[in-house]
């Protein structure tokens, strides 16, 4: 596997392994280890992982985003801490709607994103029982690069470490 375009600084595994029922794959490579989603469900239960597009061999993740006046389908990468994407582009900082290609519904929002005052995470689910004990959290803001890879309820943990939440108030 190639070490390029991937961010290994910001993944976190608590315990030995993620959990049985999001069946994600943890791969080792040298020192760097992999966390690599294999399926993603909107809240209508549509797998999102698809293979329509592959990254490092595996299928990626299809969104539908709406913004800047635009709208179509991204793909972008499963492994966690790559931030490749294939599709639509929008200027860094726009705000999207994200939504499922398949119903075209938009993910239903987790809690407000750091990264500014009017980011909302949007949530994912890693089962097809769509439980917020398995979750990822995508940020509604282009290029913002604080999605999170929440298994077995570790959202108050995120919280805690200040990663998700509203922002700091300026000064």
């Amino acid at each position: 596997m190639s070490d390029t375009g991937h961010d290994s600084g910001h993944i976190r595994l608590h315990g030995d392994a993620p959990s049985e029922e999001t069946q994600l794959v943890v791969e080792e490579h040298t020192n760097d280890v992999f966390v690599v989603v294999t399926q993603l469900f909107c809240h209508n239960g549509h797998n999102l992982v698809t293979s329509s597009e592959e990254f490092e061999g595996f299928p990626g993740i299809a969104l539908w985003l709406e913004g800047a006046g635009t709208a179509g389908e991204v793909v972008v990468s499963p492994i966690h801490g790559d931030s490749s994407k294939r599709g639509m582009e929008f200027p860094k900082g726009t705000k999207v709607a994200i939504k499922c290609p398949t119903c075209k519904e938009e993910l239903p929002e987790l809690t407000s994103c750091r990264c500014t005052d009017h980011a909302r995470l949007r949530k994912a689910y890693l089962t097809p029982m769509l439980s917020d004990a398995h979750i990822i959290a995508v940020c509604d803001i282009w290029g913002c690069p604080l999605s999170r890879v929440i298994d077995s309820y570790e959202m108050f943990s995120e919280f805690l470490d200040g990663n998700i939440g509203e922002p700091p108030e300026e000064e």
